[in-house]
């Protein structure tokens, strides 16, 4: 069972210490708590938390550039493969919270179903 669990990615350790740490050298940013799953052959998504010292009114100027140096990691890091899911929440100082997926406009950000990383390459231009 555990064999089959590590080649699907679930017992995988995290491989975004190589992420967190630029995130966290970015304008704005306090900390990031990143992390994959599905690291094998299932590749699932990447989850977690991105704090910023920036207020609601600022809170998605500070992500684009952030969110871009994420997806540019990802889409590496997966060779493009554009299913991984964003499971990512950006917090403000003022306790404002955003979710990537408003940086793709009112489509993307009221939908209530999973965005997945290819919307993001697209966006960014990396396909």
């Amino acid at each position: 069972m555990e064999a089959a669990l590590v080649g699907c990615g679930r017992l995988l350790p995290s491989r975004t210490d190589s992420l967190n740490d630029p995130v966290e050298a970015s304008d704005h940013v306090t900390s990031s708590e990143m992390e994959t799953s599905g690291g094998g052959t299932m590749r699932t998504s990447l989850r977690g938390d991105i704090r910023f010292d920036v207020d609601q009114d600022q809170l998605l100027d500070a992500l684009d550039p952030v969110w871009r140096r994420v997806t540019e990691y990802v889409f590496e890091l997966d060779d493009g493969f554009e299913m991984r899911r964003v499971l990512v929440i950006a917090h403000g100082a003022d306790g404002a919270t955003v979710a990537p997926k408003e940086l793709l406009g009112p489509v993307h950000a009221d939908q209530d179903g999973s965005v997945y990383f290819g919307d993001f390459f697209e966006h960014y231009g990396l396909i």
